[in-house]
């Protein structure tokens, strides 16, 4: 854990600019110092009032689907919510959902508002973040509107929430790529969809992984690709490929899925 937490204090580092490493100030000062905020209480919800927020989980209401569940769009409270419909629950968990999510709290992370547990159903009430994906902003041809500061700014920011989930939660997310990058209106970066519905005991001093590897095609490393082995290390490749994204504006696949944004970095270094 130590040399991967060290890893992304140095990418978070390399995010700096000039400006920055010569001591002036800009926006992106001190983000990286910004403590967490405290443990929050989740409000509980019952299955139906979420299901009748949601047009019961109607197509309508639908944002998105991740590896963990569908996210649809609702208002609750007088106030707009994104709610996610957990796909896999594990009963036998050794730590409480309830009890877990309240310590899941920082800046760059979306934030959990409260949840419902009635039976085998897990449904998570979520902040709404209303400016999309870090895709969307880096690879639709109509909407391809990030500068170079703002993309320096998403990714320090990217950086500090994974670490967070790394070093304060023990958390691997498993599934780290621009599309769980959310954006607010102010192109905020918060990461969304890390593992919440899956608890296991500590294996190699981080506690919340499993045996499976969930990533994405380019995002995902090649070497772990056969063992299935899951380490905080693939969140760090995983992250890498996002900063490659940033910079070159180039998919994490070509179209056809002949190859990646890394053969294609490494080709570019050999050939230049």
């Amino acid at each position: 854990m130590g040399k991967t937490v060290g890893t992304l204090q140095l990418l978070i580092g390399c995010c700096k600019t000039t400006s920055e490493s010569d001591g002036r100030q800009n926006d992106t000062d001190d983000i990286s110092e910004l403590p967490a905020p405290p443990p929050h209480e989740l409000k509980q919800y019952g299955y139906k009032e979420l299901a009748a927020a949601t047009g019961y989980f109607s197509g309508d209401c639908l944002l998105g689907e991740g590896g963990f569940g569908q996210v649809y769009e609702a208002t609750l409270d007088g106030e707009k919510v994104a709610i996610k419909k957990l796909k896999i629950i594990k009963l036998e968990n050794k730590l409480e959902e309830s009890e877990f999510l309240t310590c899941v709290n920082h800046p760059n992370i979306v934030k959990m508002i409260g949840l419902c547990k009635e039976g085998s159903n897990r449904v998570l009430v979520l902040e709404f973040v209303p400016n999309k994906t870090l895709t969307y902003h880096l690879h639709d041809e109509k909407n391809k509107t990030l500068d170079w500061p703002t993309r320096m700014k998403i990714a320090l920011e990217s950086a500090n929430g994974l670490l967070y989930l790394h070093q304060d939660c023990k958390i691997i997310d498993r599934d780290m790529k621009a599309d769980n990058i959310l954006l607010d209106n102010n192109f905020n970066a918060k990461v969304a969809d890390f593992s919440l519905s899956n608890f296991f005991s500590d294996t190699d001093k981080v506690s919340h992984i499993t045996s499976l590897f969930r990533g994405t095609n380019g995002y995902a490393d090649p070497e772990y690709g056969n063992i299935q082995k899951i380490s905080d290390k693939l969140d760090v490749y995983s992250f890498g490929v996002i900063l490659l994204e940033l910079i070159t504006g180039r998919k994490p696949c070509s179209d056809h899925g002949d190859t990646t944004i890394v053969k294609w970095v490494r080709y570019y270094r050999m050939h230049r």
